[in-house]
């Protein structure tokens, strides 16, 4: 057996368990003394945690500052005036509590608060090197990854772009994993943020970047969300095994990064502000079948992984292809983007948008062009089978 090089890295401590919120200020007492605690608008507050999270760190000597100001798909307005706020107070270490934005958010904040400037300076083909603040996640989706990842996706408003901040000194050093956080999830929501999660697990596994380790992790990824995600969508109570799922993929895409889905589905989200894993999730199921020929090896090897019974490629690619159909329609996923609002006259619009993310799509595993890529949208006009 012959293995190919890689390189892997992965620097976050994960403490993984319920109740691992209440260890945020003894963690966080490790990296500095005067924290910004960012978060989103709304559920912080709505549930407590606002108060919870800035006693348990105070009990522990720390000062707490609080930075609630992170919309979903966070803008770089939003980054930079964080970064003033926190240079404001001094502050030496981030805690992130929330989704992917308030994480990214934080990473954006953590780069500024060391290196200056604004975070427009940043973004991608930008990488960020050198020292940022410290920063300690605790996701409170089961689909970001973001609490293992070197990417912060932010929004540039006046562009209407997702655009992304790239290094290895963004990583969290430390990422709290607690289940019980979830139980506040909407079904609706844990739908969108398992399949976001799932969508990552796919990329990075069928990605030109992809190598043994990320697979290990991207497959086993894959199977738990397949076998765990309507449990979990039904009842609140059943989501730790989709939380864990969720860091998996994010293992895998820092190392294996995304690919064409993200790239065609951040259209709908700069535009309609549709959720990023319902985004993620209209596509999933064709990009799977245009690339699923060129990755015939992985086919057969996730099928085995999954024990889907399948004596050739074409039967298996044919299975896992209805096997994710299926699992959408069981969620609740809308079946075509003419049922969330997207008129067939912006098909074009969405293809010329999804090729200028160009990172995303020179690292799928097959090339795409104009032409093949609108046959994608095209079919995801029409709907799932």
């Amino acid at each position: 057996m012959s293995v190919r090089s890689f390189m892997f890295y992965m620097p976050t401590k994960v403490i993984f368990k319920r109740g691992s919120l209440n260890e945020v200020g003894r963690e966080t007492r490790s990296l500095g003394k005067r924290v910004l605690l960012v978060t989103g608008r709304r559920f912080a507050r709505q549930y407590g945690y606002l108060d919870r999270l800035s006693k348990l760190m105070e009990k522990e000597g720390l000062v707490v500052h609080i930075y609630d100001k992170v919309e979903p798909n966070p803008s770089f307005e939003t980054v930079n005036r964080g970064a003033e706020y926190a240079r404001e107070h001094n502050v030496d270490v981030i805690v992130a509590f929330g989704g992917g934005s308030a994480i990214d958010a934080a990473k954006g904040i953590a780069v500024l608060c060391t290196q200056g400037g604004k975070i427009e300076d940043y973004v991608y083909p930008n990488m960020v090197e050198g020292e940022v603040l410290p920063v300690v996640a605790i996701p409170t989706t089961c689909g970001t990854g973001s609490e293992v990842t070197r990417y912060a996706v932010l929004t540039d408003i006046k562009r209407k772009k997702k655009l992304t901040v790239v290094g290895y000194p963004i990583i969290p050093k430390i990422a709290l994993l607690d289940p019980l956080v979830l139980r506040h999830l909407p079904s609706e929501l844990t739908a969108y943020t398992a399949l976001d999660a799932l969508s990552h697990a796919l990329e990075a596994y069928w990605s030109k970047s992809s190598q043994p380790i990320s697979d290990l992790v991207a497959l086993e990824s894959i199977k738990v969300i397949i076998k765990n995600i309507e449990a979990g969508y039904k009842d609140p109570e059943k989501r730790d095994a989709l939380h864990y799922a969720s860091l998996l993929a994010g293992i895998a895409i820092n190392a294996a990064g995304t690919t064409m889905i993200h790239g065609v589905g951040y259209y709908l989200t700069a535009y309609h502000n549709i959720h990023h894993g319902l985004a993620n999730a209209m596509f999933l199921p064709f990009a799977f079948k245009f690339n699923s020929p060129v990755i015939k090896e992985k086919v057969m090897r996730l099928a085995q992984y999954l024990e889907i019974k399948a004596s050739n490629y074409e039967e298996a690619a044919n299975r896992f292809f209805k096997l994710l159909c299926r699992l959408e329609d069981a969620v609740g996923i809308p079946k075509s983007l003419r049922d969330i609002g997207i008129s067939e006259s912006e098909i074009d619009d969405i293809v010329k948008d999804a090729l200028t993310y160009e990172r995303n799509m020179k690292n799928n595993p097959r090339p795409i062009d104009y032409e093949s890529l609108r046959e994608i949208v095209l079919e995801a006009y029409s709907g799932r089978p």
